[in-house]
């Protein structure tokens, strides 16, 4: 029994060293980071360049949609304007015979 309790004792120690070690490792040292990729010139002013179309596109549909909005707005006022109110009879059918 007490061999059992020693070696258990042993390998519980063994652990808890192994898992110290672990914690303790020093942080990777400037040499070992790498450098941010380096970026071609020409691709950023490609994509600058989409980006510009992107944006004036996107303006572009605004400003339509804009306008379909107006136009939308106006049909509805017109349709409200040309609807007989429901008081008024037919021309015709008001007159005495």
């Amino acid at each position: 029994m007490r061999t059992r309790a020693w070696s258990c004792l042993g390998a519980c120690l063994l652990g808890v060293i192994a898992l110290s070690a672990c914690g303790t490792m020093p942080p990777p040292s400037a040499e070992h980071k790498s450098d941010p990729p380096t970026v071609d010139p020409s691709v950023v002013h490609s994509l600058q360049r989409q980006i510009r179309e992107r944006d004036k596109r996107i303006a572009e549909l605004e400003s339509q949609l804009e306008a379909l909005k107006v136009i939308d707005q106006d049909m509805d006022e017109m349709k409200k304007q040309n609807r007989l109110p429901a008081t008024l009879t037919p021309l015709g059918t008001d007159s005495p015979q």
